[in-house]
C-alpha cells in the first residue's frame, strides 16, 4: 500500500484537475482565469515538488540544487535557474517545487490557447506527463519551454519560438532532437496520418519486431551526431546506450500490461484521427501526427532507455489529442457539439460502432495504471518520509 499522504494528495491532485477542466477552464476573462488557475498549478507544484527520491536522477539534482553556487554545471540555463534558487535561500524541496511550477504553468499556457476545446485536456495532462517529468527531471524542465514553443508556433510568433527553444536548449540540449522532429512534422505533414497506416505499424513493432535489431544505429550515432558536453557522453558511448546490449528487460511488459497499453495507444490514434476528420483543427493536426510518430517510435525503442527519452516527449502530447477527441464526443456546449449531433448519421458508419470501445479502453487503462500508482506505490515517498 502507498503512504496515506501519497494516496490522499494524489487523489486530490487528479480529482482537482478534472474539476478544474469541467468548471474552471470555461472562465472567459483572462485575468480571472489566471487567478483561479493558481490553485491547480500550485497544488500540482507543491505535491510533485515535495516528492523524494523518485527516479534515478533525483539525488543527483538534489545535490546540484544544494551546491548550485559551486557546482560545475555545463548547461548555462539550468545553472542560472539553480543559482537563482540558491541565492533566494530556497532549499532543494523548494527547487523541485519551482521546476514543477515552471512545467505546469507552461502546460496551462499551451492548453489555454485551445479555448473551448481545452476542457478535457486538463483531465489528461497529469497522466500524460507526470511520470516522465518527475523521473527525467532536467529534460522535463527543458520540455516546459518546448510546450511554450508550441504555443508560440500556434500563434506564429517566431521570436517566441526561437527564445523558447534557446532557453530549453540551455537547460537540456537533447530537446533539440524534439524540436527538429516537431519542425519537420509541422512543415511536411499537413494531414492526419491515417489510422489504417499507423495502427498496423504500431501492431507490427509491438508484437512482431525485435527491438534489439536497432542496435546497429550505435555506429552511425557515434560517427555523425554531436551535442554539447553534457549530452555528448551518451553519443560517445553509443554502443553502450544504443547498441544491442543497451536493451534492458526492466522495460519488458507482461502480456496483460502489453495488451492494455497497446489498446490504450491504439485508442488514442483512432479517436484522434476520427475527431480531426470530423472537425479538423490546424493547431492539433500536427500535434496528432507528432503523437502518432512518437507512439510508433516508442514501441521500436521500448527497451532502450535513452532512445525512449526521445520518443516519450512526443507521446506526452497525447493530452492535447485525446482531450480534443473527448471534446468532440462529449462536450455539451459550443458549435462543435451541435455540429456533431446534427450530423450524427453522416459519421455513424465510420465512427459510432467503435468509439465507445476505444473510449472505454483509454479510461480503463488510465484508471488501472494510475490507480496502482496512487494506491499501490509504497516506494513513492515525500521528503518528510525519508
Amino acid at each position: 500500500m502507498s503512504y496515506p499522504e501519497h494516496l490522499i494528495l494524489f487523489l486530490i491532485l487528479f480529482t482537482g484537475f478534472i474539476i478544474w477542466g469541467k468548471y474552471g477552464s470555461s472562465t472567459k476573462n483572462e485575468v480571472n482565469y489566471w487567478m483561479y488557475s493558481l490553485l491547480p498549478i500550485l497544488t500540482y507544484s507543491v505535491i510533485t515538488g515535495s516528492r523524494y527520491g523518485w527516479g534515478p536522477d533525483y539525488l543527483a539534482y538534489k545535490i546540484r540544487l544544494e551546491t548550485a553556487l559551486t557546482y560545475d554545471e555545463e548547461q548555462l540555463g539550468f545553472k542560472w535557474i539553480n543559482q537563482t534558487i540558491k541565492l533566494l535561500n530556497i532549499d532543494y524541496v523548494g527547487g523541485f517545487i519551482i521546476y514543477s511550477l515552471i512545467f505546469m504553468t507552461s502546460c496551462f499556457i499551451l492548453i489555454r490557447s485551445y479555448r473551448k476545446a481545452s476542457v478535457y485536456m486538463y483531465y489528461f495532462v497529469i497522466p500524460a506527463t507526470l511520470l516522465f517529468v518527475t523521473n527525467a527531471i532536467r529534460q522535463g524542465l527543458a520540455l516546459s519551454f518546448v510546450f511554450l514553443g508550441l504555443y508560440f508556433l500556434n500563434k506564429k510568433n517566431w521570436f517566441g519560438i526561437v527564445l523558447s527553444v534557446f532557453v530549453g536548449y540551455s537547460i537540456h540540449s537533447s530537446i533539440l532532437v524534439t524540436v527538429v522532429i516537431i519542425g519537420a512534422v509541422y512543415l511536411l505533414i499537413k494531414k492526419p496520418i491515417h489510422w489504417i497506416i499507423s495502427i498496423p505499424l504500431y501492431l507490427f513493432f509491438t508484437f512482431l519486431f525485435d527491438p534489439a535489431r536497432i542496435g546497429f544505429i550505435s555506429e552511425y550515432i557515434s560517427k555523425y551526431v554531436s551535442f554539447d558536453n553534457s549530452f555528448q557522453s551518451y553519443i560517445d558511448q553509443s554502443d553502450i546506450w544504443f547498441g544491442e546490449e543497451a536493451a534492458t528487460d526492466i522495460y519488458e511488459q507482461n502480456l496483460f500490461a502489453l495488451l492494455t497499453s497497446s489498446l490504450f495507444y491504439i485508442s488514442i490514434i483512432y479517436l484522434g484521427y476520427v475527431a480531426l476528420k470530423f472537425r479538423s483543427h490546424p493547431h492539433i493536426v500536427y500535434i496528432y501526427n507528432l503523437v502518432v510518430i512518437g507512439i510508433v517510435m516508442y514501441r521500436v525503442v521500448f527497451t532502450f532507455e535513452i532512445l525512449r527519452r526521445i520518443a516519450e516527449p512526443l507521446v506526452m502530447l497525447y493530452f492535447i489529442v485525446l482531450g480534443y477527441a473527448f471534446f468532440i464526443i462529449y462536450s455539451k456546449s459550443g458549435e462543435m457539439h451541435r455540429h456533431f449531433s446534427k450530423n450524427i448519421k453522416n459519421v455513424k458508419n465510420q465512427f459510432f460502432p467503435y468509439y465507445k470501445f476505444f473510449v472505454a479502453c483509454t479510461v480503463f487503462y488510465l484508471v488501472l495504471f494510475f490507480g496502482r500508482f496512487i494506491f499501490l506505490n509504497p516506494t513513492a515517498i515525500f521528503y518528510w518520509n525519508k
